[in-house]
């Protein structure tokens, strides 16, 4: 049980419970501060909920580390958890879901590269991981979501060179923001018909 204001509070004796009767009928869990207010880090039990296909947990206080738990909601088809105080690496778990099609994790403080494998969730549509620590150079294989529509890395610590493959994604490709990194090199002619802020 989560409760506002005070954080999560998992009791196991409950899990059993939690994992049979909710876990499977639970498909959209949305809080931010508009509604309620929820505070602390996110627990692993959060993995039970097996048949999430929404989860914003947007605009509070969490903090702590992603859980890997998250990993196991293979219907998972939005993630949105901007607008908190979570550190720490990006677990690679977080590929397993293969379904989804939003990812936002924007103004945190998660810092460690960008992974690798989000490059083979091709369900993948909106990206924002702006305004946190995130560090290292981006991978090609970011080129083979060929959904992606938005692409928001702006304001973080990324370095090396301006991937030329981003030449593949103009066609689908509607917001590119890298701006505030460390990357150098020019973007590829097939950016020239967007417009640049």
């Amino acid at each position: 049980m989560w409760a506002p204001d005070t954080g999560w509070e998992a009791k196991k004796k409950n899990r059993e419970a939690f994992d049979n009767k909710v876990s499977n009928k639970i498909t959209n869990f949305k809080s931010s501060s508009r509604f309620a207010y929820f505070s602390g880090p996110i627990p692993e039990e959060i993995g039970y909920l097996r048949s999430l296909i929404y989860l914003q947990l947007y605009d509070n206080s969490l903090n702590g580390s992603i859980p890997a738990s998250l990993g196991n909601l293979r219907n998972l088809q939005v993630l949105s958890l901007n607008d908190n105080n979570l550190i720490e690496e990006i677990p690679l778990a977080i590929c397993n879901l293969t379904s989804m099609v939003t990812l936002y994790l924007s103004r945190n403080n998660l810092k460690g590269n960008i992974l690798k494998c989000l490059g083979n969730i091709s369900s993948l549509q909106y990206v924002m991981m702006s305004n946190n620590n995130l560090s290292g150079e981006l991978h090609p294989s970011i080129c083979n979501l060929t959904s992606l529509q938005i692409l928001d890395l702006g304001r973080n610590n990324l370095k090396g060179a301006i991937l030329q493959c981003f030449g593949n994604m103009s066609g689908h490709l509607e917001v590119l923001d890298m701006q505030h990194n460390n990357l150098f090199g020019t973007l590829p002619a097939t950016f020239r018909h967007f417009l640049f802020q």
